[in-house]
């Protein structure tokens, strides 16, 4: 399986995914883009962006774990993740990901593993901040509900 993983404060495009996981027996592609929202904070004030911090190293060792996992219950071609660290503010991307495979229940069902362990495993941290420049550091909810 071709991989690609990496964290940076450097922003990709969808076309370099896009041009990555595409392989010549590819029959699915899922290209998923996690875009920062307008959430309401606990004390009420909306936010205006947020700062991602990580653990580089450890956070690459992580999603070489899951894209074991993926190869165990999916037959994927490639996977191409990548993730911001840094300040992205509402509307911009902060992760782009993409899953090829012959089969578009392969490509789903990976992309969704993948997210959902990234957010029980990867040591990327994100602090909420508002416009009035109050912060909070989100725990993260691994109560999924499918």
């Amino acid at each position: 399986m071709k991989k690609h993983f990496s964290i940076s404060t450097h922003p990709v495009s969808l076309e370099e995914v896009k041009t990555f996981v595409l392989q010549t027996e590819t029959g699915a592609t899922v290209v998923f883009e996690g875009i920062v929202r307008p959430d309401t904070m606990p004390n009420q004030e909306q936010v205006a962006n947020i700062e991602y911090e990580g653990l580089t190293e450890m956070a690459l060792s992580e999603l070489e774990k899951i894209a074991l996992q993926i190869q165990s219950h999916f037959d994927v071609q490639s996977i191409y993740f990548h993730h911001l660290l840094g300040k992205v503010e509402v509307g911009q991307t902060a992760v782009w990901v993409g899953i090829a495979a012959k089969h578009r229940k392969d490509a789903f069902g990976a992309l969704d593993l993948l997210m959902d362990e990234v957010k029980k495993t990867v040591p990327i941290f994100k602090k909420e901040i508002s416009q009035q420049q109050s912060a909070h550091w989100v725990v993260p909810n691994y109560n999924y509900e499918k």
